[in-house]
């Protein structure tokens, strides 16, 4: 192995990633790890097999034909509604251009628009909850849906979250919110330059800048109550909660990880490293997930595209 980021590896994780029953984790690899584009035949048939495949297959196999999934809105049932399944279907690197995939983001669009999306208790306060609309942020850009004007309230709210209130949130006691923080930056990162505003650039530097302020091994963020267990380990897949290499993966979304801040927390992933340069990842939502996924592979993904980007090849 060479190169930088390679060269800080104990050994080879790639053959595993490469493994053909894990189509899924074959394809972001190929994609995300050894750059195949578009037109690579090899990536092209994982990420056809990844779409026909558990997890990917499990999620859309019970969405109906107008892009809804069962349950009495996209928030429920927790973990199984609409959201939910956006959010995993993202996370799982299911293909943006499925016409499956464009009509879930589209639904979302006009759940909200509608107000019926389930999430109207929220939308009763003027901030609060940005975990949640970052969430949405994300996946409906990743479908190619990120110049809706549907879509301008949403971004524009989060805006204001970090502009006025610091990401505060009601369910953290009214305190800047490190989970909100972080799913806000990943979403506006997605946004196509088009719709990039000045106003959402520094929102981005506010949120980078707040998450990289405390100490996030010990999940030392302002918070109602102790720090969740969820810091101190790495996790896949996570909802509205971050942790550790979720915060970077954020920050690296953002084009911000080569902070000389955030190389701590990336210190702290690569003690966690094992002999065979993998990671153990916990799945702490398992039992709810339409179908189980290997926790380390994806965590070690993850943690691989953060040191790609951090440590670049020469």
């Amino acid at each position: 192995m060479t190169g930088s980021w390679r060269a800080l590896l104990h050994d080879d994780p790639l053959p595993w990633l490469l493994e053909k029953r894990d189509p899924a984790v074959r394809a972001l690899t190929l994609r995300l790890l050894l750059d195949r584009g578009p037109r690579d035949a090899e990536l092209r048939e994982a990420q056809a097999r990844a779409m026909a495949s558990p997890p990917i297959s499990s999620i859309l196999r019970t969405q109906r034909p107008d892009g809804s999934w069962p349950g009495p809105n996209a928030y429920a049932p927790k973990y199984g509604g609409a959201h939910w399944a956006n959010l995993l279907l993202v996370e799982y690197g299911a293909d943006a251009t499925d016409p499956r995939a464009r009509r879930a983001a589209r639904r979302i669009l006009d759940d909200i628009a509608a107000g019926t999306s389930g999430v109207e208790w929220p939308e009763a306060k003027d901030h609060g909850v940005s975990c949640f609309y970052g969430s949405v942020v994300r996946y409906v850009s990743a479908a190619g849906y990120g110049l809706d004007p549907r879509l301008e309230p949403v971004v524009a709210r989060l805006v204001r979250d970090s502009k006025t209130f610091d990401a505060a949130c009601f369910v953290n006691g009214e305190k800047p919110c490190a989970w909100g923080y972080a799913r806000l930056v990943w979403g506006l990162s997605a946004l196509p330059e088009a719709v990039r505003s000045r106003e959402v650039e520094r929102t981005l530097r506010r949120g980078v800048e707040f998450l990289l302020a405390f100490p996030t091994t010990r999940g030392g963020y302002p918070a109602k109550t102790t720090p969740s267990h969820l810091w101190r380990q790495v996790s896949f897949p996570l909802f509205y909660q971050a942790d550790v290499l979720f915060v970077l993966r954020a920050i690296d979304a953002a084009g911000a990880i080569d902070d000389p801040r955030a190389l701590p927390l990336i210190a702290w992933l690569l003690a966690r490293q094992d002999e065979r340069g993998r990671w153990g990842g916990r799945a702490p939502y398992a039992a709810r997930m339409p179908s189980k996924v290997d926790a380390s592979k994806w965590v070690t993904l993850q943690v691989l595209g953060v040191l790609k980007h951090a440590f670049p090849e020469a």
